[in-house]
């Protein structure tokens, strides 16, 4: 981890080194000729949609996605069975429930660590106006009073591989939880092998919505696929796509998920779910390497939809993908290939970009960074690493330390219609052996330092 530290420390150092401030704005580009790459770009001012309005609209892309997902039917015709009236724990009631029924909760603190059964509904009490949208302390995003006032708490527990709600394997979509708190996961090292999280996604494909996810010891939400070897030890594993027995494709929509000792969410081993109209902010493991984790983790090749979310104040940067590390006898034979559209992520990291490919993708399965609003990042909004293969296509990023779009020793298929403006140094940035194979009808403006600068690199304007 003190590694790639470092790494992320030269890739900016590097990129500020090439910054020549006093160049004034009206060379336009340095390092091939401003004519050839400016013809095919506009030289618009940046009108941006005011704040508010720019998050209704990603969170109405986000619920009308989430409800294509969601079966709405599937429990109306099953039993109810009610917590603490008719069992006293919610464990007990999930126990005795069968696929199509709900199990509803009254308002309380329920200190436990629950294991979920498949085509279960559980769900926290609606009347007293438990359905009414209130605030949150600290965010954007209103929830339904329900989710404040019915706590799933593990202040009692002690470290395990439970995690607050373990989701295993087979687990299918008609799997729902909605509307809770679910809280104080005892505190462990989500890095070492036999960790739990908040919510263990295993092999499971359930529903988390309406939820508040916050101060749990590990990471808030993790998602893997299940594997036929899953319970050998990590050295003899084989994490090859053949070797998936079952796999992972949850939708987690609508949940503020915060201040949590890991990532927010994390995306792993080939999972596949929609991440849809959540808050991230505050989480922060930066005590376990001194090198915090992002809001958003995806390596190991998953696949996520991350669509209309608000990422923010997260130490370790907003959406960060990549490789991920060697692990196991056979290792991961597919690149991590997410796609990351429609969000808006701001006031992240200092030394990471608010969004950020790390050697993700190929060209046949790339990194998609589409139409997000990135902006008030420290560093740099936008970071490609370390050969990454990414498509950048119609993004605004605004009001950045440092670089708008920095694109370093990797490969962009398409980097077409982004609007960078208010940069700290140059609006692009495109060195050190960097392919670009289409570039066009960008519009770069106020930036400090020319508009675009490129390096011993290839841009291919078509």
């Amino acid at each position: 981890m003190l590694l790639k530290k470092a790494i992320y420390i030269m890739l900016f150092c590097a990129i500020l080194s090439l910054l020549p401030y006093t160049v004034s704005q009206s060379q336009g580009v340095e390092g091939i000729s401003p004519h050839n790459l400016l013809n095919g770009h506009s030289v618009e001012s940046v009108t941006l949609a005011p704040f508010d309005e720019a998050v209704t609209k990603k969170l109405q892309l986000a619920k009308k996605k989430a409800l294509s997902l969601i079966d709405g039917q599937f429990h109306k015709k099953g039993n109810i069975l009610l917590v603490p009236e008719q069992y006293k724990t919610i464990q007990s009631a999930i126990n005795a429930a069968t696929s199509g029924d709900s199990v509803i909760v009254k308002e309380g603190i329920y200190y436990e660590q629950l294991v979920m059964k498949d085509g279960v509904k559980l769900v926290s009490d609606s009347s007293n106006k438990g359905d009414e949208l209130v605030p949150v302390d600290q965010a954007i995003l209103q929830l339904p009073r329900r989710t404040l006032r019915t706590i799933i708490d593990g202040s009692k527990s002690s470290p395990s591989h439970h995690g607050m709600f373990d989701f295993t394997e087979g687990l299918g979509s008609t799997t729902i939880i909605d509307g809770f708190t679910i809280q104080n996961l005892p505190r462990q090292n989500h890095h070492e092998p036999g960790h739990a999280h908040a919510i263990n996604m295993r092999g499971a494909s359930a529903v988390v919505m309406n939820c508040v996810i916050r101060n749990n010891g590990s990471t808030g939400i993790g998602s893997h696929v299940f594997f036929k070897d899953q319970k050998q030890p990590m050295a003899t594993r084989d994490f090859r796509w053949q070797n998936i027995q079952t796999r992972s494709s949850a939708v987690i929509y609508n949940n503020i998920i915060r201040d949590n000792f890991g990532l927010g969410i994390g995306c792993n081993h080939f999972s596949t779910p929609w991440i849809l109209g959540n808050e991230i902010f505050g989480n922060d493991d930066s005590e376990l390497t001194g090198i915090p984790t992002p809001g958003i983790g995806v390596k190991h090749g998953a696949a996520p939809t991350i669509l209309g979310n608000l990422v923010h104040n997260n130490p370790g940067g907003g959406i960060l993908t990549g490789k991920g590390e060697p692990q196991g006898k056979h290792q991961i034979d597919k690149p991590t290939a997410p796609l990351i559209t429609q969000n808006i992520v701001y006031s992240n990291a200092e030394e990471k970009p608010g969004i950020g490919n790390d050697d993700a993708g190929s060209k046949e399965f790339p990194v998609r960074i589409i139409e997000n609003i990135v902006t008030k990042e420290r560093a740099v909004g936008i970071g490609l690493m370390n050969g990454g293969v990414s498509i950048l296509e119609g993004n605004i990023v605004t009001d950045t330390g440092s670089v708008g779009i920095a694109v370093n020793g990797s490969t962009v298929l398409t980097l077409n219609r982004n609007k960078v403006t208010k940069t700290g140094a140059p609006g692009i940035v495109i060195v050190s052996g960097s392919e670009v194979h289409e570039m066009q009808q960008n519009i770069v403006t106020n930036t400090r330092g020319p508009k675009i600068r490129i390096k011993e690199s290839m841009v291919d304007e078509k």
